[in-house]
Protein backbone atom coordinates (compact mmCIF):
# COMPACT_ATOMS: atom_id res chain seq x y z
CA UNK A 1 0.00 0.00 0.00
CA UNK A 2 1.32 3.33 -0.95
CA UNK A 3 2.44 4.96 2.03
CA UNK A 4 0.59 8.59 2.50
CA UNK A 5 3.50 11.17 3.32
CA UNK A 6 2.57 13.77 6.24
CA UNK A 7 2.18 16.34 3.98
CA UNK A 8 -0.65 15.41 2.54
CA UNK A 9 -2.75 14.25 5.13
CA UNK A 10 -4.54 18.16 5.72
CA UNK A 11 -5.27 17.98 2.04
CA UNK A 12 -7.10 14.83 2.14
CA UNK A 13 -8.62 15.80 5.35
CA UNK A 14 -10.07 19.17 3.64
CA UNK A 15 -11.12 17.61 0.95
CA UNK A 16 -13.01 14.53 2.79
CA UNK A 17 -14.67 17.57 4.90
CA UNK A 18 -15.48 19.70 1.82
CA UNK A 19 -17.23 16.46 -0.10
CA UNK A 20 -19.32 15.84 3.21
CA UNK A 21 -20.47 19.23 3.66
CA UNK A 22 -20.98 19.58 0.05
CA UNK A 23 -23.39 16.30 0.35
CA UNK A 24 -25.03 17.72 3.43
CA UNK A 25 -25.70 20.94 1.55
CA UNK A 26 -26.93 19.17 -0.84
CA UNK A 27 -29.59 17.25 1.34
CA UNK A 28 -30.38 20.30 3.12
CA UNK A 29 -31.11 22.36 -0.38
CA UNK A 30 -33.54 19.03 -1.22
CA UNK A 31 -34.70 19.00 1.80
CA UNK A 32 -36.15 22.76 1.54
CA UNK A 33 -37.50 22.39 -2.31
CA UNK A 34 -39.37 19.51 -0.71
CA UNK A 35 -40.97 20.92 2.47
CA UNK A 36 -41.93 23.70 0.42
CA UNK A 37 -43.60 21.76 -2.50
CA UNK A 38 -45.06 19.90 0.30
CA UNK A 39 -47.13 22.43 1.97
CA UNK A 40 -47.80 23.75 -1.49
CA UNK A 41 -49.53 20.70 -1.70
CA UNK A 42 -51.48 20.90 1.48
CA UNK A 43 -52.51 24.44 0.76
CA UNK A 44 -54.50 23.13 -2.56
CA UNK A 45 -56.57 21.02 -0.69
CA UNK A 46 -59.10 23.45 0.65
CA UNK A 47 -59.64 25.31 -2.61
CA UNK A 48 -59.24 21.80 -4.32
CA UNK A 49 -56.31 23.51 -6.46
CA UNK A 50 -55.71 20.56 -8.79
CA UNK A 51 -53.43 22.00 -10.63
CA UNK A 52 -51.13 22.13 -7.83
CA UNK A 53 -51.13 18.02 -7.85
CA UNK A 54 -50.60 17.91 -11.18
CA UNK A 55 -47.66 19.96 -11.20
CA UNK A 56 -45.97 18.04 -8.43
CA UNK A 57 -47.22 14.30 -8.51
CA UNK A 58 -45.79 11.47 -10.51
CA UNK A 59 -48.14 10.32 -13.56
CA UNK A 60 -47.73 6.49 -11.90
CA UNK A 61 -48.45 8.47 -8.09
CA UNK A 62 -50.29 6.06 -5.33
CA UNK A 63 -51.83 7.49 -2.75
CA UNK A 64 -52.94 5.15 0.65
CA UNK A 65 -55.16 7.24 2.92
CA UNK A 66 -55.91 6.59 6.37
CA UNK A 67 -59.17 5.10 6.28
CA UNK A 68 -56.07 2.46 4.06
CA UNK A 69 -58.11 3.02 0.78
CA UNK A 70 -55.36 3.07 -1.91
CA UNK A 71 -55.68 5.71 -5.13
CA UNK A 72 -54.30 6.51 -8.08
CA UNK A 73 -53.54 9.70 -9.30
CA UNK A 74 -56.68 10.10 -11.71
CA UNK A 75 -58.76 9.07 -8.63
CA UNK A 76 -57.36 11.09 -6.37
CA UNK A 77 -57.43 14.19 -9.22
CA UNK A 78 -60.59 13.96 -9.89
CA UNK A 79 -62.31 13.77 -5.77
CA UNK A 80 -59.90 17.23 -5.42
CA UNK A 81 -63.06 19.33 -4.98
CA UNK A 82 -63.22 22.78 -3.05
CA UNK A 83 -64.54 22.69 0.62
CA UNK A 84 -68.74 23.19 0.59
CA UNK A 85 -70.06 26.15 1.62
CA UNK A 86 -70.11 27.02 5.72
CA UNK A 87 -66.56 24.84 6.02
CA UNK A 88 -63.09 26.20 5.99
CA UNK A 89 -60.32 24.21 6.68
CA UNK A 90 -56.17 24.69 6.58
CA UNK A 91 -53.65 22.04 6.38
CA UNK A 92 -49.48 23.02 8.40
CA UNK A 93 -46.67 20.98 7.26
CA UNK A 94 -44.93 20.49 10.60
CA UNK A 95 -41.59 18.15 11.67
CA UNK A 96 -40.41 17.97 8.48
CA UNK A 97 -37.48 15.26 7.84
CA UNK A 98 -36.22 14.34 4.70
CA UNK A 99 -33.36 11.70 3.44
CA UNK A 100 -32.25 11.77 -0.01
CA UNK A 101 -30.68 9.26 -2.46
CA UNK A 102 -30.27 10.62 -5.11
CA UNK A 103 -32.52 10.57 -7.47
CA UNK A 104 -34.94 9.91 -4.46
CA UNK A 105 -36.31 11.53 -1.55
CA UNK A 106 -38.14 10.15 1.30
CA UNK A 107 -39.78 12.60 3.97
CA UNK A 108 -41.86 11.88 6.89
CA UNK A 109 -44.10 15.02 8.54
CA UNK A 110 -47.27 16.02 10.14
CA UNK A 111 -50.13 17.95 8.52
CA UNK A 112 -51.55 20.23 11.47
CA UNK A 113 -55.39 20.11 10.46
CA UNK A 114 -57.57 22.74 11.51
CA UNK A 115 -61.51 22.89 9.78
CA UNK A 116 -64.30 24.71 10.68
CA UNK A 117 -67.99 22.83 9.82
CA UNK A 118 -70.95 25.46 9.98
CA UNK A 119 -69.73 27.34 12.93
CA UNK A 120 -68.11 24.02 14.54
CA UNK A 121 -64.24 24.03 15.24
CA UNK A 122 -62.16 20.62 14.29
CA UNK A 123 -58.59 20.07 14.92
CA UNK A 124 -56.89 16.84 13.68
CA UNK A 125 -53.21 15.51 13.29
CA UNK A 126 -51.66 13.24 10.33
CA UNK A 127 -48.37 11.25 10.25
CA UNK A 128 -47.65 11.00 5.95
CA UNK A 129 -44.47 9.70 4.85
CA UNK A 130 -44.06 10.78 1.03
CA UNK A 131 -41.53 9.60 -1.79
CA UNK A 132 -40.08 11.89 -4.07
CA UNK A 133 -38.08 11.55 -7.70
CA UNK A 134 -36.03 13.44 -9.18
CA UNK A 135 -36.91 13.94 -12.97
CA UNK A 136 -35.78 16.87 -15.59
CA UNK A 137 -38.53 18.60 -15.14
CA UNK A 138 -38.19 18.71 -11.25
CA UNK A 139 -39.18 16.84 -8.11
CA UNK A 140 -41.72 14.52 -8.56
CA UNK A 141 -44.54 12.99 -5.91
CA UNK A 142 -44.61 9.20 -6.21
CA UNK A 143 -46.00 7.80 -3.22
CA UNK A 144 -47.97 9.12 0.04
CA UNK A 145 -49.19 7.24 2.94
CA UNK A 146 -50.87 9.13 5.84
CA UNK A 147 -52.48 8.04 8.76
CA UNK A 148 -54.27 9.92 11.61
CA UNK A 149 -52.52 10.90 14.95
CA UNK A 150 -55.26 9.35 16.94
CA UNK A 151 -55.63 11.23 20.36
CA UNK A 152 -57.63 10.41 24.00
CA UNK A 153 -60.96 11.27 23.93
CA UNK A 154 -62.31 13.69 26.43
CA UNK A 155 -63.42 11.91 29.88
CA UNK A 156 -66.39 12.02 31.99
CA UNK A 157 -67.25 11.54 35.54
CA UNK A 158 -68.40 9.34 37.34
CA UNK A 159 -69.68 8.97 40.96
CA UNK A 160 -68.22 6.74 43.21
CA UNK A 161 -71.02 4.62 43.67
CA UNK A 162 -70.75 3.99 39.80
CA UNK A 163 -67.34 3.25 39.71
CA UNK A 164 -67.67 0.37 42.54
CA UNK A 165 -69.75 -1.33 40.02
CA UNK A 166 -66.66 -2.41 37.97
CA UNK A 167 -64.36 -3.60 41.45
CA UNK A 168 -63.48 -6.68 41.37
CA UNK A 169 -61.27 -10.32 39.63
CA UNK A 170 -61.28 -10.64 36.21
CA UNK A 171 -59.91 -13.72 34.47
CA UNK A 172 -58.82 -14.28 30.78
CA UNK A 173 -57.85 -17.80 31.03
CA UNK A 174 -57.41 -20.19 34.26
CA UNK A 175 -54.06 -18.88 34.63
CA UNK A 176 -54.40 -14.67 33.51
CA UNK A 177 -56.71 -12.67 36.45
CA UNK A 178 -56.38 -9.33 36.92
CA UNK A 179 -57.83 -7.28 39.62
CA UNK A 180 -60.11 -3.61 39.27
CA UNK A 181 -60.25 -1.11 41.97
CA UNK A 182 -61.58 2.39 42.55
CA UNK A 183 -58.74 4.80 43.13
CA UNK A 184 -60.40 8.48 43.31
CA UNK A 185 -62.35 9.53 40.64
CA UNK A 186 -61.10 6.88 38.53
CA UNK A 187 -60.03 2.74 37.92
CA UNK A 188 -56.74 0.69 38.27
CA UNK A 189 -56.80 -2.48 36.18
CA UNK A 190 -53.93 -4.67 37.71
CA UNK A 191 -52.33 -7.47 36.76
CA UNK A 192 -49.26 -9.22 38.27
CA UNK A 193 -45.86 -8.45 37.62
CA UNK A 194 -47.32 -5.29 35.32
CA UNK A 195 -47.62 -1.55 36.49
CA UNK A 196 -51.18 -0.72 37.45
CA UNK A 197 -53.09 0.64 34.22
CA UNK A 198 -55.17 3.32 34.79
CA UNK A 199 -58.37 3.70 33.36
CA UNK A 200 -60.40 6.79 32.89
CA UNK A 201 -64.64 6.81 31.83
CA UNK A 202 -65.68 8.11 28.33
CA UNK A 203 -69.42 7.17 28.17
CA UNK A 204 -71.19 4.31 29.28
CA UNK A 205 -69.44 0.97 30.08
CA UNK A 206 -66.29 2.20 28.28
CA UNK A 207 -62.74 3.11 29.42
CA UNK A 208 -59.93 4.32 28.20
CA UNK A 209 -56.00 4.60 29.23
CA UNK A 210 -54.15 7.71 28.59
CA UNK A 211 -51.69 7.76 26.32
CA UNK A 212 -53.37 4.65 24.92
CA UNK A 213 -56.03 5.81 22.30
CA UNK A 214 -56.15 2.38 20.28
CA UNK A 215 -57.74 0.75 22.98
CA UNK A 216 -60.58 0.64 24.79
CA UNK A 217 -61.79 -1.00 27.97
CA UNK A 218 -65.48 -1.94 27.63
CA UNK A 219 -67.38 -3.23 30.72
CA UNK A 220 -70.53 -5.70 29.84
CA UNK A 221 -73.45 -6.69 31.99
CA UNK A 222 -75.67 -9.34 32.29
CA UNK A 223 -79.60 -9.74 31.91
CA UNK A 224 -79.41 -8.55 36.19
CA UNK A 225 -77.51 -5.26 34.68
CA UNK A 226 -74.69 -6.60 37.21
CA UNK A 227 -70.98 -6.03 35.39
CA UNK A 228 -70.36 -9.72 34.35
CA UNK A 229 -66.91 -9.22 32.29
CA UNK A 230 -65.06 -6.44 29.37
CA UNK A 231 -64.18 -6.32 26.23
CA UNK A 232 -60.18 -5.46 26.17
CA UNK A 233 -60.24 -4.23 22.93
CA UNK A 234 -57.58 -2.88 20.07
CA UNK A 235 -58.62 -1.65 16.42
CA UNK A 236 -62.02 -3.32 16.87
CA UNK A 237 -60.61 -6.69 17.73
CA UNK A 238 -61.93 -7.69 21.72
CA UNK A 239 -60.05 -9.64 24.17
CA UNK A 240 -62.99 -10.94 26.27
CA UNK A 241 -62.65 -11.19 29.67
CA UNK A 242 -64.92 -12.72 32.51
CA UNK A 243 -65.80 -11.33 35.81
CA UNK A 244 -64.61 -14.26 38.91
CA UNK A 245 -65.04 -14.47 42.23
CA UNK A 246 -61.64 -15.20 43.49
CA UNK A 247 -57.94 -14.02 42.46
CA UNK A 248 -55.90 -16.97 40.45
CA UNK A 249 -54.95 -19.74 42.32
CA UNK A 250 -51.34 -20.30 43.47
CA UNK A 251 -48.87 -21.97 41.52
Amino acid sequence: MTRVHSWAIPFLLTAAWTGAAGAADTTAAVATTLEKATQALADAVAPGQRAVWEQYTDPDFVYVTEDNEVKTRDTMLAELQPLPPGYTGSLKVEEFRCSSFGAFAVTTYILDEHETIEGHALHARYRSSDTWRATDGGWRLVATQVYAVQQDPERTTLPADRLAEYTGWYALSASTRQQITVDGDHLLAQRAGRAPQLLLPESGDVFFTPGRPRTRRIFTRGADGRVNGFADRREGTDLAWTRVETPAPAR
